[in-house]
């Protein structure tokens, strides 16, 4: 407290001093701002087992030396009058086009891998091409069989656009038939279904869409929908404006990785052109309604972006990138400024306003100095509690909530310098002169007097005639809100970042500040809904003794299981669109004799499922059918290690109906010498969003404890009463659970975002409970009465709480309007919670201090033993 003290005297008696320090640090600290980098990435470290095994696939299962991701081109034809057809010559032949500009893109051509890059058109030309190499032949009698079957190398892009250039229309049909006939041994016919829409007919020549692969190289395999490098993002960024540019009677959509960056940060400038201005007006609104005082809504407003530039400032200096998650931090330390802002200034007034001024404007530094001694302990109390509650994002597995947590420690400790040192000494520079000139400068604290007043003094009445009532119907709501939070979702879907489609009041705004395109949402829609994509798939990882008698009829069970899924596509010939070293296999057999011998040789049992010499068998797939057997079967070191499974399914579905179907099909497969592991995209998004529930969870726990030890040490030395502590923790935890209760209520799920509503919740909530428990005790140190220090307490510093509430509830409240889902709920979320953080502060706060005076051990004074018997 000593220190405390002095540092208050210097503040007030050495305020130029401290002005011109603050002044050149922030010169110093601001200087790093403009190279502040950004991070669209979403990222978990503690790998989950699903996670994993889908990294293992992604490095192991490959038919290609490097890692890549691939985006989808949907192309949708149509002529105006619904008759197009996306498997025409002119279709295919303007997509081969559409290609060869790709290719000559710097942007795209950079992390092209261009033999893995493609679709029907290719297939198509390439047939054509290989046909007459083969008849060529046979004119010249130079052919032999192995020559008939392929030719040793792919032809050119150019030399497949030269080849249906010299077609007629006849003929690119009659190929698309024998391509796509069901009973036709086209080496490529699985991979032209997969193209099509599940509508497809197979055999026919005529269809509304198709779609093809944009493949890049990526520095690692890609599992989630944002981890792709900046230089793979600007290829697809590049590519799509290629697409949009082509005229002709096809639409081309395309989904990527790499764009959900760049919609998610264009959402997110629209959001913010959109709330920002309405956050200002509203911080400037209720600084305006409670200082009533031009100069002090000034100086909050300095304050306000000193402590953002401090701290963007230091991240930027630390390094730490600015991501979609710290969207909220400039918001959140707007509330605690204003917050900082009202308690110094509020308390400022109250002990001016009581001592009246003099000319010389010593009154005025007295005045600041006592303001700083009475709310100094609590603004470094809430400090130290506020940080710990953000610091408990530190045991999060996300390293974007990990460093939220950091970021937002920093910008409280930097709300303290520049409210509890910068801004009090430019208000006593500031009103010591003008009050030397004659400006009468004692104004009113918000709350202690009208209409305000009067409503906060509810609290305080509470308190007094019925504290046990409100007690308990605090416990009741707050069992009620814990029950509703074991019923909140988990969600980790990149469609959170996707913006929603602007609403059309929109439209009539002023074109700096108007939404742009915001395609990505309802383009995946189209896509998922239309094709079979790669990244919707459900794969099953099987590791131990692959090759054990039993293994392949395990899969074929497994097989069979997945098929009966109900999330599991069907292909155009109407089977399911399951694949396994299995069906690769019998693929592979059906077009080679010598394998196929191999194959039913380690039949035993007639019943076309090998049981015997597995590893002969899995030797001759490599040797017959290479590339397919890498998809499928991993060997290492001349040992067969692991098997795959692959099951495409509706990529509309519910991630966690598809992770349950899936692990359905992995169970059929375990035994004590095979380890059947359910992984893919879906089930990865589904364990994600397991995490981060368990995240909320764990630093809430973690949170609630570290406040309760540290508050029980300082009431316990500064009070007396360790017991306080509990005290002014439990309406804090109370207003945490009402806010989980209601998200569940209201269907916002917990998501990479309003994961931090919990930690943000408590941390607000911990703030204004302790302003209110110091303030009280203070009254009650003073030689105040039970009663008279809660009434002084409620209306005295629930002015400046609720001067605070409304103007953190309604900065985070706009966020209501923003275009991206994920900022739309974590607003109305912190809204919500602010709200209820309030409340518990200012009404069942003061009853469970009347509690613990009455029926603990609370200290009273001589003049009120029964503490909170009468009125004030």
């Amino acid at each position: 407290m000593e220190r405390l003290d002095r540092l208050a005297s210097v503040v007030t008696e050495r305020s130029r001093l401290v002005i011109l320090l603050v002044l050149v640090m922030t010169v110093g600290i601001g200087a790093s701002v403009t190279g502040l980098e950004e991070s669209n990435q979403i990222t978990i470290d503690e790998e989950s087992e699903s996670a994993a095994a889908d990294d293992y696939v992604a490095e192991n299962f490959t038919a290609g030396e490097v890692n890549a991701t691939t985006s989808v081109i949907a192309v949708r034809y149509d002529d105006g009058d619904g008759s197009g057809n996306a498997l025409s010559r002119e279709s295919l032949l303007r997509e081969l086009e559409f290609q060869r500009e790709l290719v000559a893109n710097e942007s795209v051509n950079e992390t092209l891998v261009a033999e893995r890059t493609g679709g029907i058109a290719n297939i198509v030309a390439a047939t054509a091409i290989t046909e007459d190499d083969v008849r060529d032949d046979e004119r010249r009698n130079e052919a032999d069989e192995d020559d008939e079957k392929r030719p040793s190398t792919e032809p050119t892009l150019e030399e497949q656009i030269a080849a249906l250039e010299s077609m007629d229309d006849g003929e690119v049909e009659r190929i698309v038939e024998r391509i796509t006939d069901p009973d036709s041994d086209h080496p490529e016919r699985e991979r032209v279904y997969s193209l099509l829409s599940r509508t497809y007919d197979t055999g026919s020549a005529t269809a509304d869409a198709r779609a093809f692969v944009l493949t890049q190289e990526t520095d690692g395999p890609v599992r989630t929908d944002v981890s792709v490098s900046d230089t793979v993002a600007e290829g697809q960024v590049a590519a799509r404006d290629i697409a949009k540019s082509r005229s002709g009677p096809e639409t081309y959509v395309m989904v990527g990785s790499g764009l959900v960056g760049e919609q998610e940060d264009a959402a997110i400038e629209d959001s913010l052109a959109i709330v920002g201005p309405l956050a200002l007006l509203f911080v400037v609104g209720t600084l305006s309604i409670a200082y009533r005082d031009p100069l002090d809504v000034a100086l909050g407003l300095v304050g306000i972006v000193l402590v953002l530039v401090w701290t963007l400032g230091t991240i930027g200096w630390a390094g730490i990138a600015f991501n979609q998650v710290m969207v909220a931090i400039p918001i959140l330390l707007i509330g605690l400024s204003v917050d900082y802002a009202f308690h110094v200034v509020m308390r400022y007034r109250e002990e001016y306003g009581d001592n009246g001024s003099d000319d010389d404007g010593s009154d005025v530094r007295a005045a600041m100095t006592r303001s700083l001694n009475g709310v100094g302990p609590a603004l470094a109390l809430v400090t130290v509690t506020t940080a710990i509650g953000f610091l408990a994002n530190l045991t999060s597995p996300a390293a974007d909530l990990r460093q939220f947590g950091v970021v937002a420690a920093i910008g409280i400790g930097t709300t303290l310098v520049v409210f509890g040192c910068f801004v009090p000494a430019c208000k006593v520079e500031l009103d010591a002169a003008l009050a030397a000139r004659g400006w009468d400068r004692s104004d009113r604290a918000v709350g202690t007097g009208g209409r305000v007043g009067g409503l906060l003094a509810g609290g305080s009445g509470l308190a007094r005639r019925a504290p046990v009532a409100v007690v308990v119907v605090a416990l009741l709501v707050t069992a009620g809100g814990a029950a509703g939070a074991t019923q909140l979702e988990t969600s980790y879907s990149a469609e959170t970042f996707m913006a929603d489609e602007p609403p059309a009041w929109t439209d009539e705004l002023p074109d700096p500040i108007r939404p742009g395109d915001h395609y990505l949402k309802g383009d995946r829609e189209y896509v998922y809904g239309t094709f079979r994509t790669p990244d919707q798939r459900g794969e099953v990882l099987i590791e131990g003794a692959i090759t054990d008698p039993a293994t392949l009829e395990r899969l074929e069970a497994a097989e069979s299981e997945a098929a009966a899924t109900p999330v599991t596509v069907d292909r155009p010939t109407g089977d399911p669109a399951v694949d396994s070293p299995l069906s690769a296999m019998e693929r592979t057999a059906a077009t080679d004799e010598a394998f196929d011998e191999t194959f039913r040789e380690a039949d035993s049992d007639g019943d076309g499922v090998p049981d015997r010499n597995l590893e002969a068998v899995y030797d001759a797939f490599f040797e017959a059918n290479p590339s397919l057997a890498d998809r499928y079967v991993h060997r290492s070191n001349g040992e067969y290690v692991a098997l795959r499974l692959t099951m495409a399914v509706d990529g509309t579905a519910d991630a966690s109906t598809i992770s349950e179907q899936v692990e359905d099909a992995a169970t059929v497969l375990e035994t004590d010498a095979l380890e059947a592991t359910a992984t893919g995209q879906p089930l990865v998004a589904t364990e994600t969003s397991e995490q981060l529930a368990t995240t909320v969870a764990q630093s809430l726990a973690v949170t609630v404890v570290a406040i309760l030890v540290l508050l029980t040490a300082v009431f316990r030395a500064t009070r007396g009463r360790a017991s306080l502590g509990a005290v002014t923790l439990v309406p804090v935890a109370a207003a945490v659970s009402w806010l989980l209760g209601t998200m569940a209520l209201l269907g916002i799920p917990i998501n990479a975002v309003t994961a931090l509503v919990g930690s943000i919740a408590l941390g607000l909530g911990v703030d204004y409970a302790i302003h209110v428990t110091e303030r009280f005790g203070g009254e009650l140190e003073g030689g105040a009465d039970a009663a008279t220090a809660l009434r002084r307490t409620v209306v005295g510093t629930g002015g400046a709480l609720l001067s605070s509430a409304v103007t953190t509830a309604a900065g985070f409240g706009v966020l209501g309007l923003a275009l991206l889902p994920a900022l739309r709920q974590f607003g109305i979320s912190l809204a919500i919670g602010i709200a209820y953080a309030f409340l518990a502060s200012v009404v069942v706060l003061p009853s469970l201090l009347a509690c613990w005076v009455r029926y603990g051990p609370g200290t009273v004074t001589e003049s009120e033993p029964t503490a909170v018997a009468g009125d004030d």
